[in-house]
């Protein structure tokens, strides 16, 4: 059974020039440009948590996808099971991690790189922008 949801296929090969994260808004915000140099903005709302790793000057993403939240408890059961006793990615069991996420409608994103930047975001909901 597939994990996919779907593909956002516009930041394939896209440059991330930055993100933050505000946590009293619950938001995350990611700036990328393609190799043609048009800004693509991400905008994640209703933020509970976000992983990333590998994080370089030059972070080139691969793209993101949405995937199951099954999917998502299958594909990072071992970071789960290392730091969910540590409040990530939220203060409560494994259990109630899941009850939590479909109670608040929580997305699971995950990001994909050719170079760098790589992780997930868990949020309810994501646009992405072109200015």
């Amino acid at each position: 059974m597939s994990t996919l949801i779907c593909s956002f296929d516009g930041l394939h090969d896209n440059r991330v020039l930055c993100y933050c994260a505000d946590f009293e808004a619950h938001t995350l915000h990611m700036d990328t440009q393609t190799e043609s140099g048009e800004k693509i903005s991400v905008h994640f709302t209703g933020l509970l948590a976000h992983w990333f790793e590998n994080v370089i000057q030059d972070n080139i993403l691969f793209g993101m996808d949405e995937i199951t939240v099954d999917g998502f408890f299958q594909q990072y059961k071992d970071l789960l099971d290392g730091t969910i006793s540590y409040g990530f990615p939220a203060c409560c069991s494994i259990e109630e991690l899941r009850k939590r996420m479909e109670r608040e409608h929580i997305r699971v994103f995950v990001i994909d790189s050719s170079l760098g930047l790589c992780g997930f975001v868990l949020a309810q909901e994501v646009e992405l922008q072109c200015p």
